[in-house]
């Protein structure tokens, strides 16, 4: 996975401009794929030189005129062949499971401070989810699928987080 690959998906539903991806991003996928602008607009850059995508110069009175970006064949194209594609390994990276894994070089006051700024970071990202899953009850399936993950892996994050500040502060008892 890529972030072309993820800017084509969503092209492939409807033509956007790079400000609607990055809400699109932000609105439905960011738990498990985010990107920034500065990621965002040179691949529409690189994907508009390989043919992949068209943009489209739409004239607007009194604003600047706004890039709409259309997907094309090629791009479906690839598309289709990233969906038939092998799954890459899921790679988890954490700065504060890698932190935790220093940890002997802090101390558990810091580790308990970081597991708090983790909890309230995944206390808001379930309320987030299942305030998405309220809004919009009938979701696209396979959407809902992933949203329920968000849910269900941000429930566990918080029941570690739990287990964890209760182990770290029996062992400072």
């Amino acid at each position: 996975m890529n972030i072309q690959n993820v800017i084509l998906g969503f092209l492939i539903e409807k033509p956007m401009t790079g400000y609607d991806i990055k809400q699109m991003m932000e609105n439905s996928v960011s738990y498990f794929f985010d990107a920034s602008y500065g990621a965002i607009y040179p691949a529409l850059k690189r994907m508009e030189k390989d043919k992949l995508i068209e943009k489209e110069v739409v004239q607007q009175e009194g604003k600047p005129n706004k890039n709409l970006y259309v997907i094309t064949l090629e791009g479906k194209e690839a598309f289709q062949a990233y969906m038939d594609s092998p799954l890459n390994p899921t790679l988890i990276r954490s700065d504060l499971l890698m932190r935790i894994f220093f940890g002997r070089h802090t101390n558990s006051n810091k580790i308990m401070e970081w597991l708090n700024t983790e909890k309230e970071k995944a206390q808001a990202q379930l309320d987030n989810l299942i305030l998405v899953d309220k809004k919009y009850p009938d979701m696209e399936r396979y959407k809902k699928i992933t949203l329920l993950y968000g849910i269900d892996e941000a429930k566990f994050t918080l029941g570690w987080i739990e287990r964890e500040l209760n182990r770290l502060a029996k062992e400072g008892e």
